[in-house]
């Protein structure tokens, strides 16, 4: 788990913006057959942790925050980037502004075809069919379907294909299991003393915060860090429910 990622929705929550405050972020893609899905999960993640992308090529845009939107296709049971692409604002001839998505694949891939994704394990998610509820944050927007394929390093592995309420209990039962484990623990601890830093940042930055806080702590400590507790808990619960369901590593739920 990255702790930067851990901070910033710690940030978010912690400040209370609400769904319509968030920004909704430009999916990646994935080719199969004649169809392009949507893909509620960035592939290239982890690879631009470690090889990050050139300085010239990153771009601010709150609904693009990783600077690029790339496209996939499985071909011959291998996971491949099919091309890389920086969305370019342009004005034509009489003025009308205009977006066009301008291929960066050989900058950062060189000039050899269908990038294989050796290093990616995970199951790719694509949303399918009507949209039922817009949300205004990442990928939370919810589908009618969604289509499921597992990769392991960069191999496909198989695929399942669920209605709304069946993905819904799928990310239930990953999640549950989950929480058995001490990795879970681990994480539950990091992010609650993440919730809990970025809290005394905040009582630092904004004297109302801190104001109100005192107003608590001097009418029942006791009651008021208990409460603390609990609200970190849940909070770092939620969102810890948020980012390992949109990163499931198996279709299976192991025993």
């Amino acid at each position: 788990m990255n702790i930067k990622n851990i901070l910033l929705i710690a940030f978010l929550i912690l400040f209370n913006i609400n769904k319509t405050n968030a920004t909704a972020q430009r999916p990646d893609y994935l080719i199969i057959e004649n169809d392009t899905l949507k893909l509620h999960c960035n592939p290239l993640e982890g690879y631009f942790e470690k090889n990050p992308l050139p300085q010239d090529l990153r771009v601010f845009n709150s609904g693009l925050w990783r600077s690029y939107i790339a496209f996939f296709k499985i071909i011959n049971n291998r996971l491949v980037v099919e091309n890389l692409y920086q969305p370019q604002y342009l004005e034509n001839e009489k003025g009308v502004h205009y977006e066009k998505l301008i291929s960066i694949y050989n900058k950062v891939f060189g000039e050899n075809l269908n990038f294989d994704c050796n290093f990616y394990n995970g199951v790719l998610i694509c949303p399918r069919g009507e949209l039922i509820e817009y949300v205004h944050m990442g990928y939370s927007s919810v589908y009618e379907n969604y289509s499921l394929f597992e990769i392991k390093e960069g191999n496909y592995i198989k695929e399942q294909h669920l209605t709304n309420q069946e993905f819904i209990d799928f990310k239930f039962k990953h999640f549950l299991k989950y929480k058995e484990s001490e990795e879970y623990k681990k994480i539950l601890e990091e992010t609650i003393n993440s919730f809990k830093e970025s809290d005394k940042e905040l009582e630092k930055e904004f004297k109302d915060v801190k104001k109100e806080n005192d107003k608590r702590r001097k009418q029942n400590k006791y009651l008021y860090e208990k409460e603390k507790e609990i609200e970190y808990k849940k909070s770092a619960e939620g969102f810890l429910f948020f980012f390992i369901t949109n990163n499931i590593k198996t279709i299976d739920i192991t025993n």
